[in-house]
C-alpha cells in the first residue's frame, strides 16, 4: 500500500481498509442475525475451545484421532501436539485451520500440500515450520493489548472476542497496514470467514462428543498459593535464574516464563542435571522435549528444551520429584524447532490454560517482580527477593523448597558388568562437568571379587587421576573437593567379575 501526503487521500485508504475487513460495510450485522438463527453451527471459535484446555490434553490424543481421521497426517502428530502445548492453542483448532485453508484433514488426495497445511495463511515452507508460524501467530494475537500495569491483573483478561480477532488478523489477506487500523478500532474483520473455521472445527470434532470432562483435579482449591510452587530444579541446589519473560520471548504481557541452568555447553554430559517438579500433579508430554504439570485448583507448569522424560502422559507425580534432565544437544532442546542458545530449562506458568504474568508469584519463597520488557537485566525493575535480599538476573538462586517438599533424591545411580580384570568408564561411557564442590562416589560390587574406583579430570589434553578407591574388596568409597572442570569415574576389576552398582552425588 502507498503512503500518500494528503490528509484525504490517508482518511480514503482508511475507510478502504475497513471496507475491505469487513469492519464497515453493513451487511455483516444481516449476516451475524442469520447465523443466529442457524445455531452453532455459524458460529466462530469460542475462547473455551481456542485455548488448549487440561481436560482435553489428558483426554483428546492427536495421534490417535489423526490414525482415524486422517492417517497421511500421523507423522505430523509430535509436531501438532507439541506446538499447541508451547502456544496454548488447541490443537483441534490447528487442525480445522488446516483443513478450512487446504482440505488436508478429510481429503488425503491434499497430501500434495503436505509441505504448506495452511496453504497462503503462511509464507513458510514445511509442515513444522507452518505449524510453529501459525501457531505462534495466532498466540500473540489472542494474547494481544493490555499491560499488567494497566489492568493490574496476572491472568490475562481474554473472551471469545480474543480467540475470533486471533482467527480473523491470521485469516486476513489485507497486510499489517489494514490489520494494524483493525486493532485499533476494534473491528470484527472478516467474520465470514472466521465462522466458516468454526464451522470447519465442529464438522471434524463435535461428533466426538466431547470426551473432555471437568476435571475433579481443577476444583481443588490451592490453600496458600505462596507457599505451592517450588523453584523447577531439586531442592537443595543453586541455579541461575535469567529473567523473566513472555513464553515466546518477546514482548511485555503476560511474562509466564523464567529460565535457569546449572551450567554446561551443547555436548555435555548433563545427565546429572535433573529438573525437578514445581508442585504435584499430572504429567502431560507434548513431545520428547516438552512436557506440562498440571496441577490444583487450574494451575499447570512447563518444562521446555529437556530429554530424558521420566513420566508417561497421565502419570501422578509430586513435588520436587526428578521428571527429566535439560538437553545437552540443541536439535533435542529444539526437537520441534525454535531458539536456544546454549543448554538450559525453559520454564512458564499458565492458569486455566492461559499464560499467567509471573509478577508477585512465589516459588520456594522467591517472589518474583517482572521487568519492564522481556529479560530485563536491570536490577530496578527484574529481581527474585526472598527475606529481604534482591537477587537480579543471571544470579544463582538456591532451592529452598516449600513447606512439604519431598526430600529431594540422593545422587545419579549406574550400573554394569565387569569381567575379569575388565573396566568400564561411567556415567554412561561418557563424561560430566560440574562447576565445582564435592563429589562423592560408591561403588558396590560382588563379594567373591575385587573391583576398584578412581575418579579422572581433563586438564585439556588428557585425563588424569584425582582421586582413587583401592580396598582388597568391592566396596569403594570416593569423597573429593573438585574445582570446576570435566570428571569421569573407571570402575575397574582387579580380580573377579559380576555386577556392581554406582552412586555418584555432586
Amino acid at each position: 500500500m502507498k503512503l500518500f501526503n494528503s490528509r484525504l487521500a490517508g482518511k480514503s485508504c482508511v475507510l478502504a481498509c475497513l471496507m475491505a475487513l469487513g469492519v464497515y460495510a453493513t451487511p455483516i450485522l444481516a449476516e451475524e442475525a442469520d447465523d443466529q438463527s442457524q445455531g452453532t453451527h455459524s458460529q466462530g471459535i469460542s475462547k473455551h475451545e481456542f485455548i488448549y484446555s487440561y481436560d482435553e490434553m489428558l483426554n483428546f490424543d492427536v495421534e490417535e484421532y489423526l490414525q482415524v481421521h486422517a492417517p497421511h497426517l500421523v507423522p505430523y502428530a509430535e509436531e501438532i501436539s507439541h506446538y499447541a502445548g508451547y502456544s496454548s492453542v488447541s490443537p483441534k483448532v490447528l487442525i480445522a485451520l488446516m483443513e478450512h485453508q487446504t482440505g488436508i484433514v478429510t481429503r488425503a488426495s491434499t497430501a500434495s500440500k503436505i509441505e504448506r497445511p495452511f496453504g497462503n495463511l503462511s509464507k513458510k515452507v514445511g509442515f513444522r515450520e507452518q505449524l510453529e508460524d501459525i501457531s505462534s501467530r495466532l498466540a500473540k494475537e489472542f494474547y494481544r493489548g493490555h499491560a499488567y500495569g494497566q489492568t493490574g491483573r496476572n491472568d490475562k483478561l481474554t473472551s471469545d472476542k480474543d480467540a475470533q480477532n486471533a482467527i480473523m488478523v491470521i485469516l486476513s489477506k489485507q497486510g499489517d497496514d489494514a490489520m494494524g487500523i483493525l486493532r485499533r478500532r476494534g473491528g470484527k474483520g472478516d467474520t465470514t470467514s472466521s465462522k466458516e473455521v468454526g464451522k470447519a472445527y465442529r464438522k471434524l470434532f463435535e461428533g466426538k462428543k466431547k470426551e473432555e470432562e471437568e476435571s475433579k483435579a481443577q476444583l481443588v482449591t490451592v490453600a496458600d498459593i505462596n507457599d505451592y510452587f517450588q523453584l523447577p530444579f531439586p531442592a537443595g541446589e543453586s541455579w541461575r535464574n535469567g529473567g523473566s519473560h513472555t513464553n515466546h520471548g518477546s514482548g511485555t504481557y503476560p511474562q509466564s516464563s523464567l529460565d535457569f541452568n546449572a551450567g554446561g555447553y551443547w555436548g555435555d554430559n548433563l545427565s546429572h542435571i535433573w529438573v525437578s517438579s514445581s508442585a504435584p500433579g499430572t504429567i502431560k508430554n507434548h513431545s520428547p522435549c516438552f512436557s506440562e504439570i498440571i496441577h490444583e485448583d487450574g494451575w499447570s507448569t512447563t518444562y521446555y528444551h529437556i530429554e530424558n522424560i521420566q513420566y508417561a502422559t497421565g502419570s501422578r507425580v509430586g513435588r520436587n520429584v526428578r521428571v527429566a534432565n535439560y538437553a545437552n544437544d540443541k536439535p533435542q532442546a529444539l526437537c520441534n524447532g525454535g531458539q536456544s542458545s546454549g543448554p538450559h530449562l525453559h520454564f512458564s506458568m499458565k492458569k486455566n490454560g492461559q499464560f499467567y504474568h509471573l509478577n508477585g508469584m512465589k516459588f520456594s519463597g522467591y517472589e518474583v517482580r517482572t521487568g519492564r520488557d522481556s529479560y530485563d537485566s536491570n536490577c530496578s525493575y527484574f529481581w527474585l527477593a526472598r527475606s529481604g535480599y534482591k537477587y537480579c538476573a543471571w544470579t544463582n538462586v538456591y532451592n529452598y523448597g516449600v513447606t512439604d517438599s519431598e526430600p529431594p533424591e540422593q545422587g545419579d545411580a549406574y550400573s554394569g558388568y565387569l569381567s575379569h580384570q575388565g573396566s568400564q568408564i561411567q556415567p554412561d561411557g561418557s563424561w560430566f562437568y560440574y562447576s565445582g564442590g564435592n563429589i562423592a562416589a560408591d561403588l558396590t560390587g560382588p563379594a567373591n571379587a575385587d573391583f576398584d574406583l578412581k575418579l579422572e579430570r581433563w586438564n585439556g589434553y588428557n585425563w588424569y587421576q584425582v582421586a582413587i578407591s583401592e580396598t582388597p574388596e568391592s566396596d569403594e568409597t570416593i569423597s573429593y573437593a573438585a574445582n570446576s572442570g570435566y570428571y569421569r569415574l573407571i570402575v575397574y576389576s582387579y580380580s573377579g567379575s559380576g555386577n556392581y552398582s554406582l552412586r555418584v552425588v555432586k
